[in-house]
């Protein structure tokens, strides 16, 4: 690699077959409404825009109805819904044949634990550790009333002997072809009855009418048998306490998986690795790695399994400053860390002491961040992850001669100020890495720091930790800790603190920082320098099934950390012109005082934000996402225990602002003074994407305007008939300054953002040696009074991209920026603008004329 980016000598591998490099994705999500067949109708647009790859969501045979497949239930098949592997094929056959690959999102950390549609789950259930799937699922099995292993299933919901007492819990037997046909069955439940339990309870298993009126009438008779079960079954409530088994964070219905077995890997891949064999698939997108017990062993093994060629990213998530480990067999992460940057020169860092203040006069209370992260991690290890914290205590006992409960004090902290997702120490497999040491050191001066009764026992279990010792112990301890410090994150900080810090939250994302408004165009640069070097095909995303908001929302929403004061004016005039929205409380917790006005300011802020960032949206949209997001901060209510007066109070509240005259008119005043900037940001952010170093992914119907909020927001049907119209618009199409001007004078049909992603997907596609992963890479650096506004980067020596950042700042219209005396050097020889048809010889040149026209550009040397 030479030093700007730019393989040298053989082609790289993992980046798909030679014939399908990848280049750019185009992200689709299946569902039984849009099956394999609809995605093959498709391919002709999406091959027309550009793309190389359409990436697939999960297509293997998941929960009945499942709408996003991350629930999978049998991964040795293609979903049968979205039409079986003849269907797959048949779509990757018109892909080919239109020049498209395919990539798939799968699951390899854990399954749906839904009976009986899950064969691995139904036959543990019936057979216990001891049947054909009884060791694919991490599950920690405990002896039983009668010696037998046992887990805890808690999905009634009320407690045994009340299930007992009603008639919803009966004995069945169902010639459904399913063995056993004998089940304990609860409203829409079934679960096994283990082979020979009837008979060990002094039930004929012979006599089918008789056997089942016994159970109805004798319920200790009844009892006996359920207590010779391989599952114990518990009210719904215990699971958080009480769960004997790895879930997905605290989805007590999705079981981890034990990939390190390689039996159980063979399983879990033996619908994939075929179809990657053959063709049918280039490359994988694996989904949460770092709940695997060996996420480092497991991207070896999937490497060795799939082959060389074969791409794979990953779903690792970078914390704020962390760096990606290139030496892992994958081309990358998804791009989180990526997507905050391209956004954060957008934010003017001074508009956060701002915002923090407003937010201060708003709230009545000042907001510390971290008294906030450390304090809603640890709510998450209480409410949530008791099982598991009582499960690394006693681990953490049998390897640490100290004190129980000094050793639960001490693991809790630890999570509490555990810097990152997780480490990755591979006890008797690999050495320690320095990496996870100082990660390992900084948690335990942290916890010492604020606990010093503590730092002791910190300092053992850290000893511990990182002592590199392989024995069965205290590779448990190891692995369990690491398997916990995910979740602590993900349920403390990404599922509740990015909901209740609503000060700015266009940075409330996986992979931002909510404390951070703004990074520098060279800081930019470092980390894409860092990308063209390290990790050139890493995936580049803006907008994902998971983003808790679009592209185009969070980039009409940095216009107000561009104009800090216009927006904290305009919030003013909205909570006055909203006060007949709010409601005085009906009821009351620790969190809402009797008395206060519903919503809460917080959540009011968060209203008027959403509101402006997505609109146009409905009373229902609106409506649905603040309830969401007030069950997520978990302040006023919350999914275990929602309140349906204060649900009611925020669905007031989204009607008044989307229906009450005087408020739509400011809103909608608001969204006209910030529009057309906002547009200009997320024109510039695509450019970004879609040039600098990484492979791009499209998420479906962003490539215009998309003014989505959280799941299932951002899952609502996709227009494509509408999309092929505006595709059809630009149908030969060449770069001009009418064209420019024509899309400008149109900006809210969408087809400027459509054509920046057509033109440089094609370009990227048509040359790869300019805008490719193993293009070169020079960072553009501007001169002048606004130097600090503008981005640029060189690719493949021909291919230059620029963009303004901050726009709300500057003065002038979209196809005038007024950017002063500032300049950038352009390369040696004649360039043409490949998107408004400019033509410029190197040199230096303002960058106001280089963007005459148009707001953003892409200059290519001719040949």
């Amino acid at each position: 690699m030479n030093p700007g980016g730019g393989a040298t000598g053989a082609r790289p591998a993992g980046r798909g077959p030679a014939e399908r490099p990848v280049l750019s994705t185009y992200r689709l999500q299946l569902h039984d409404r849009f099956t394999f067949a609809d995605a093959e109708r498709v391919v002709p647009r999406v091959a027309d825009l550009g793309v190389s790859h359409l990436y697939l969501s999960p297509s293997l045979e998941a929960v009945p109805g499942s709408t996003h497949g991350y629930d999978v239930i049998d991964p040795t098949r293609i979903r049968a819904s979205f039409g079986g592997e003849e269907g797959l094929r048949a779509l990757a056959a018109s892909a080919h044949a239109a020049g498209l690959g395919l990539i798939l999102d799968i699951v390899p950390n854990h399954v749906g634990l839904v009976s009986p549609a899950n064969p691995w789950w139904w036959d543990t259930l019936a057979h216990g550790p001891s049947g054909r799937y009884g060791r694919h699922l991490d599950i920690h099995w405990h002896p039983g009333p009668h010696g037998q292993p046992a887990l805890l299933l808690p999905e009634l919901g009320e407690r045994l002997p009340e299930a007992l007492a009603g008639d919803a819990l009966q004995l069945a037997h169902v010639e459904d072809g399913l063995a056993p046909a004998w089940r304990v069955v609860y409203h829409d439940h079934a679960w096994p009855v283990a082979p020979g339990s009837l008979e060990d309870a002094g039930l004929d298993p012979s006599d089918v009418a008789g056997t089942i009126a016994t159970c109805r009438e004798d319920r200790d008779r009844f009892r006996s048998l359920l207590d010779r079960q391989h599952y114990q079954l518990g009210f719904w409530r215990r699971a958080n306490e009480e769960l004997d088994h790895r879930r997905f964070f605290d989805i007590d219905t999705l079981g981890g998986v034990r990939i390190e077995d390689p039996e159980v890997f063979a399983d879990v891949h033996a619908a994939v690795l075929p179809l990657l064999a053959d063709g049918t698939l280039d490359g994988l997108r694996i989904d949460h790695p770092d709940g695997l017990a060996d996420p480092v062993g497991y991207f070896e093994d999937l490497r060795a399994a799939a082959g060389e060629e074969a791409y794979v990213v990953v779903e690792k998530i970078l914390e704020h400053g962390e760096r990606f480990r290139d030496e892992w067999p994958v081309a990358g992460t998804v791009g989180y860390e990526l997507a905050a940057a391209t956004l954060g020169i957008h934010l003017d860092p001074a508009a956060g002491p701002i915002l923090d203040e407003f937010q201060t006069r708003l709230t009545g209370a000042e907001l510390h961040r971290e008294q906030l992260v450390d304090g809603a991690k640890r709510e998450a290890l209480e409410t949530m992850f008791g099982a598991e914290r009582a499960r690394v205590t006693a681990l953490a006992t049998a390897v640490v001669a100290r004190d129980e409960q000094e050793l639960a004090a001490a693991l809790t902290e630890l999570l509490v100020v555990w810097p990152v997702y997780r480490t990755y120490l591979r006890p008797g497999k690999a050495a320690v890495d320095p990496r996870d040491e100082a990660i390992v050191a900084q948690a335990v001066a942290r916890a010492s720091a604020r606990r010093p009764d503590l730092a002791a026992a910190c300092r053992d279990l850290a000893a511990v930790l990182t002592g590199g010792a392989a024995d069965d112990a205290t590779v448990a301890l190891v692995t369990a800790f690491q398997q916990l410090t995910g979740p602590a994150i993900a349920k403390g900080f990404e599922d509740t603190v990015l909901y209740r810090d609503t000060r700015f939250t266009a940075v409330n994302e996986v992979g931002s920082d909510p404390a951070e408004v703004g990074v520098s165009v060279a800081e930019l640069h470092g980390l894409d320098t860092e990308v063209a070097t390290h990790r050139p095909a890493t995936m580049r995303l803006s907008s994902t099934h998971d983003t808790k908001r679009s592209e185009d929302v969070r980039a009409r929403l940095a216009v107000l950390a561009q104009r800090p004061g216009w927006w904290v004016a305009t919030a003013d005039r909205l909570q006055a012109l909203a006060a007949d929205a709010r409601t005085l409380p009906t009821s009351s917790s620790d969190e809402v005082e009797v008395g206060a006005s519903w919503p809460l300011p917080a959540h009011e802020h968060l209203a008027w934000q959403t509101a402006v960032g997505a609109w146009p949206i409905d009373a229902e949209r609106l409506g649905a996402y603040l309830v969401k997001a007030a069950r997520e901060g978990k302040e006023a209510t919350d999914w275990l225990t929602p309140d349906p007066a204060y649900e009611a109070s925020l669905e007031r509240y989204a009607r008044a602002l989307t229906e009450d005259a005087a408020l739509v008119t400011a809103i909608e005043a608001a969204v006209a003074a910030i529009a057309e900037a906002g547009a200009v940001t997320s024109l510039a952010m695509t450019l970004t994407k879609l040039t600098a170093p990484g492979v791009p992914d499209t998420y479906q119907g962003t490539e215009v305007w998309d003014r989505s909020l959280v799941d299932p927001d951002n899952r609502r049907p996709v227009d494509h008939d509408r999309l092929a119209e505006l595709a059809a618009e630009l149908d030969g199409a060449a770069p001009s300054p009418e064209l420019a001007a024509a899309l400008l004078a149109s900006l809210e049909d969408g087809r400027a953002k459509l054509w920046v992603c057509r033109q440089a997907l094609r370009l990227r596609r048509r040359r790869p040696e300019l805008l490719g992963p193993d293009a070169s890479f020079q960072p553009l650096f501007a001169r002048g009074r606004e130097a600090r506004r503008v981005w640029g980067c060189v690719r493949g020596g021909g291919a230059l991209a620029i963009a303004p950042c901050r726009v709300g700042q500057l003065a002038g219209a979209a196809a005038a920026r007024d950017l002063g005396d500032t300049t950038v050097s352009l390369p040696e020889g004649d360039h043409l603008d490949v998107l408004a048809g400019r033509r410029v010889t190197g040199g230096d040149h303002p960058v106001s004329a280089l963007l005459e026209g148009f707001p953003v550009a892409l200059y290519v040397k001719e040949r």
